[in-house]
């Protein structure tokens, strides 16, 4: 009797079809990414409908020199006193002084010189401050000191040591490097020390109260006094304006109260430590009731700190903790850290230095959605809020503005532009059956009529290759300033375009890959997806 095998049929291919909607979760790069996440994700962030492009940049004004390639430092807001904003004021800092860049120009007027241009001159912190006598911009850097601009007589001046008039007496202001207005008086970090200096209340000169931060030992792991911020919030000890100072070894100490003199009415609630924090000043900054911080282990709310929490779910950056932390290993000795709340993109920005004296790219962190993306061909090199918007200074002396929808808008020609380029790629999934994506078809919506120019395709088993650059643009009307720019941010008609485009290739486990160029305000929906199915083997 002869035996018979019997032979196993693979199982018959199946076609199917599903919409994969964009990754709103945003970058997942610390576990294996699921539906909803991305794996790469560049100049997009989650917003209406899906996943928008981010904002483009135009000039505001050129033509500002300084040492170091005219390096913009600083960016520095100021809102006046008149609900009409004539005295609104933008300033600039490059190495060589402070500019006046509120109206855009080619030809900004340089409003102060400051004494020495050497080392960290115009790398600074500055803070609006309302007396009895008037409106007061105050800037510090570690470099030149104390200066204050006054509204009333539209001016700058750099504050000397001395009694009367406008001085501060008790240390020299030439070594302040930081400043900060807390309950109505005005603070300043005095540099290479643990020391702060305080005015009496109401005031923006006079005598200057030493106060030693660390004591009592507070800053267990040692640096000099970095910085100091308001956090209004709760924490355990009471609703309350907190004084927080961090040292440059990561210790963070709040202290609470009215007057610093009376230490009856003002009391260190406590310190904790960070786990260190990168190089620069503007390391923190207010986000609704809560103060968020830079370490080296992640973007931290303040309250969670002071909380007890110490998981890595406490950190802001914990879907992205590896890329940060990377980041951080690399980059956390040079300038350019910062955080910044973008108010028109709706969104968190922080920015990373790529080398000494070059732009940053940037981690940006969706506020609703509370998702992760990373942007770049944003020169920002400083930034601040304004108005509403986020300007930002370059390396190569401009002041510019995150806003519209294409990039590299000069003052030279305003009708030349970039395109913005996005890309990402989808979670790969699978169940290791054989799959074979045949037609993508993106849901793109777009404020202009046309389809944008895009090409997208299927990758299977963790090919993370990035698609090659896409030329052209948006067809339709999506020219500079023909009903694009300067429309309202959630105004206007969208119109959908959903070319379909084939695909190749076969593997278990598959993403889409997508890469295309916008002109005006581009929301990517999703993807159609037709593929087959096979069996296991």
């Amino acid at each position: 009797m002869s035996a018979r095998v019997a032979r196993r049929q693979a199982a018959p291919a199946t076609a199917r079809s599903e919409f994969v909607p964009a990754p709103m979760a945003g970058l997942n790069t610390v576990s294996a990414p699921a539906m909803g996440d991305a794996v790469v994700l560049w100049n997009m962030t989650a917003a209406e409908y899906g996943q928008r492009v981010r904002l483009g940049w135009r000039e505001w004004v050129t033509g500002l020199t300084g040492g170091d390639g005219n390096q913009v430092r600083t960016v520095l807001p100021y809102r006046g006193s008149a609900e009409a904003g004539t005295g609104d004021r933008l300033f600039a800092t490059t190495t060589t002084g402070i500019w006046d860049c509120t109206a855009s120009s080619a030809t900004p007027t340089q409003v102060l010189t400051f004494a020495s241009d050497a080392g960290s001159a115009g790398r600074g912190v500055a803070h609006v401050m309302v007396t009895a006598a008037g409106h007061f911009l105050l800037y510090c850097d570690e470099q030149n000191g104390y200066h204050v601009y006054t509204e009333s007589t539209d001016t700058w001046a750099k504050i000397a040591q001395g009694a009367g008039g406008t001085q501060v007496s008790g240390v020299d202001p030439a070594t302040f490097c930081s400043v900060l207005v807390w309950k109505s008086r005005v603070w300043f970090v005095e540099k290479n020390s643990t020391r702060a200096w305080y005015l009496a209340a109401g005031t923006v000169y006079g005598a200057a109260t030493q106060l030693n931060l660390d004591r009592a030992g507070q800053f267990r792991g040692g640096g000099a006094l970095r910085g100091l911020w308001n956090w209004t919030g709760d924490g355990g000890f009471g609703l309350d304006d907190h004084l927080v100072a961090i040292s440059g070894g990561g210790d963070v100490a709040i202290y609470a109260g009215t007057d610093p003199a009376e230490a009856t009415t003002f009391q260190l609630k406590g310190s904790w430590q960070t786990g260190g924090i990168p190089a620069g000043r503007n390391i923190a900054t207010a986000s609704g009731g809560d103060l968020l911080l830079v370490t080296k282990a992640g973007v931290r709310p303040l309250s969670s700190l002071v909380s007890g929490g110490d998981g890595v779910g406490e950190y802001a950056t914990a879907r992205i903790r590896n890329l940060f932390n990377s980041l951080m290993l690399s980059k956390s000795d040079l300038n350019g850290w910062s955080l910044h709340v973008h108010p028109e993109d709706a969104s968190l920005i922080v920015t990373v230095p790529e080398a000494e004296g070059v732009a940053t790219q940037q981690l940006v962190m969706a506020m609703a959605a509370k998702s992760w993306s990373r942007y770049r061909d944003l020169p920002i090199f400083s930034a601040a809020s304004w108005g509403g918007k986020l300007y930002f200074g370059t390396s190569d002396g401009r002041v510019c503005i995150n806003d519209g929808y294409v990039d590299g808008v000069t003052l030279a020609d305003s009708s030349a532009y970039t395109p913005v380029q996005w890309t990402l790629l989808t979670a790969f999934v699978g169940d290791g059956r054989q799959k074979q994506v045949g037609v993508i078809r993106p849901h793109l919506i777009t404020q202009t009529s046309g389809t944008p120019a895009f090409s997208c395709e299927a990758r299977y088993d963790f090919n993370l290759v990035e698609l090659d650059s896409v030329s052209g643009a948006t067809s339709g009307s999506g020219d500079w300033d023909t009903g694009v720019w300067d429309t309202a941010v959630w105004g206007g008609d969208y119109s959908e375009a959903h070319e379909a485009r084939g695909a190749t290739g076969l593997g278990t486990s598959v993403a889409i890959v997508a890469r295309g160029t916008a002109t005006s305000r581009t929301v990517l929906r999703g993807f159609d997806v037709t593929y087959e199915e096979g069996g296991f083997l």
